[in-house]
């Protein structure tokens, strides 16, 4: 007996997630396209071209890009700060603007692309969320949390990051508690947060540097503590530093390292500035990753990572005055070390940690536990969430790393080693095949590459 025909696919496109990832790809389609098309653009929180980065309206909080580099458009790298002239004409290339102003600007990129749309070029946003993937004759079939479902001749997952997980320590209950706050960024976050409370922050990064600042701004006067494995804050991004230009050749880890180190003394005696070494590797960053060994990219990982991470990406100037303040009032206190557990007391959180080089255990008492660690990998969603049952069903599978997930040029690569047809990524899932994969100056070159790509085949 024949097996019935699948319907046909109502879009040719489906893009999961509508932050900035989603939205620079359905604008890059809107823009290329030039026979009919019709793109689906599905987001779960119903704030498109927002995601977590974008979402806040606290001005305090800036981009980590100048402005005149964080154009959404690869070819055409003034755009974002046109833009800004039309409302603030004073904009300089070097200022850092809050990131609330780039959520409307990334809603202004979406408005132009689909007002100068050709002909049969349509665009259709949606609030949903996505529970599954099936890929069949003709397509993809895209299964909605809500019931039913929609189907597309191909689909790609623009998930961003997704939101940290708790530490694996025994937890006494603190994270069942309200002295526990997972999300931290989210509205109402830190509602609950007293301003003569002590705060602990897990992590150290970018995440704690707003989470900081959110309290400051509140008028918060208890400690802050901050705690990560390195014990490492961003550095800080600093005006004037001259372009320059440098390609590494090494093809080892070891041997780029002591590459790059040689460069930057080089610079430096020569007045110049390490920024300006790791700001020249950017474009070089992707194929140096893609040509490193397996065994070369773990030593990265395990060695250089942290330390790479918070010279990469660095904080505003006006930030980290803020934090360098709250840091000699002694308000703010860094920890280099690991907790080992938590225990819930009667008034507050005691924490059991052990110092990084530090002989045996110590504790720290707090009032509040807030999660700062950065996003959780794509292999910690469990199964039922849409990337837990795309790593059960085969439809897709870690990397060899176990960063993320397997991808060849974008596509989703299958359980047997099979990149899809169908299923593709976009983004922070990326991060395996491109590592530099989360920042809008990859993201924006990623979205145009997809999109051509998307449209020749």
């Amino acid at each position: 007996m024949s097996q019935p025909l699948s319907p046909p696919a109502a879009f040719d496109l489906a893009i999961i997630g509508a932050g900035a990832s989603g939205t620079l790809l359905a604008a890059a389609l809107l823009r290329t396209a030039r026979t009919p098309l019709q793109v689906l653009l599905l987001e779960q929180s119903g704030r498109f071209g927002r995601g977590p980065a974008y979402s806040t309206t606290e001005l305090q909080h800036l981009l980590n890009v100048p402005a005149g580099k964080m154009s959404a458009l690869a070819d055409d790298p003034e755009h974002f700060l046109r833009w800004l002239r039309t409302q603030a004409p004073d904009t300089r290339p070097t200022d850092f603007v809050p990131r609330a102003r780039y959520a409307l600007y990334l809603d202004a990129v979406l408005a132009e692309a689909r007002a100068k749309a050709a002909p049969g070029v349509q665009l259709t946003q949606r609030h949903a969320q996505v529970r599954g993937l099936q890929p069949g004759a003709g397509g993809v079939t895209v299964q909605l949390e809500e019931g039913g479902s929609v189907r597309a001749a191909r689909a790609v997952l623009a998930l961003g990051n997704f939101p940290p997980a708790a530490l694996a320590v025994p937890d006494g209950g603190l994270y069942a508690s309200e002295r526990y706050v997972a999300l931290p960024w989210e509205s109402g976050g830190l509602e609950a947060v007293a301003p003569e409370e002590s705060v602990l922050l897990l992590g150290s990064g970018l995440t704690a540097v707003d989470v900081a600042l959110s309290l400051q701004a509140r008028g918060h006067t208890g400690p802050v503590h901050a705690l990560s494995r390195h014990g490492l804050l961003p550095q800080v991004h600093r005006a004037g530093v001259a372009p320059h230009t440098f390609a590494p050749g090494a093809l080892r880890a070891r041997a780029l390292l002591r590459e790059v180190r040689a460069e930057v003394r080089r610079v430096e005696a020569a007045g110049g500035d390490w920024r300006a070494v790791v700001d020249a590797l950017r474009p070089h960053t992707v194929p140096l990753w893609q040509r490193l060994a397996t065994a070369d990219k773990r030593r990265f990982l395990r060695h250089l990572r942290a330390y790479w991470e918070v010279h990469r990406h660095r904080m505003a100037p006006e930030v980290g005055r803020a934090i360098a303040e709250l840091l000699a009032g002694g308000q703010l206190r860094i920890h280099a070390a690991h907790v080992q557990a938590f225990a819930l007391e009667a008034d507050g959180v005691r924490v059991t940690l052990r110092r990084r080089g530090g002989p045996g255990v110590q504790h720290l008492h707090v009032q509040r536990v807030l999660n700062c660690t950065g996003p959780a990998s794509p292999l910690a969603q469990p199964k039922g969430t849409l990337v837990g049952d795309l790593l059960a069903g085969g439809l897709a599978r870690a990397d060899a790393l176990r960063l993320g997930l397997d991808t060849r040029e974008g596509a989703l690569v299958d359980a047997q080693g099979k990149p899809s047809s169908v299923l593709f990524a976009l983004g922070g899932v990326r991060r395996p095949e491109l590592w530099e994969s989360t920042a809008i100056p990859e993201i924006r070159t990623q979205a145009q590459a997809l999109a051509q790509h998307l449209l020749a085949s």
